[in-house]
């Protein structure tokens, strides 16, 4: 199976926390991080909104998130 993905992908299992608004934030596991989004794993992903912001270590500090994709528990989300 071929890797069409545009851009490379470091695989991480790191912390994060999405921040819904200026009292709300969630915890999730940040994976596949690119320069242009990430994977995301949490209990609801049903509760992110998009746009959001997303703060984890491999990040760098915070990113504008969207979402381009959902299931139960997981979020592909592209930075803006």
């Amino acid at each position: 199976m071929q890797d069409r993905r545009a851009e490379p992908r470091i695989l991480s299992d790191e912390t994060g926390s999405i921040t819904l608004d200026e009292h709300t934030e969630i915890a999730c596991l940040v994976h596949d991080v690119s320069l242009g989004g990430v994977r995301i794993t949490l209990p609801d992903a049903a509760r992110v909104p998009s746009p959001f912001l997303l703060t984890a270590p491999p990040l760098d500090g915070t990113k504008l998130c969207h979402v381009v994709w959902r299931t139960d528990e997981m979020i592909g989300v592209q930075f803006r």
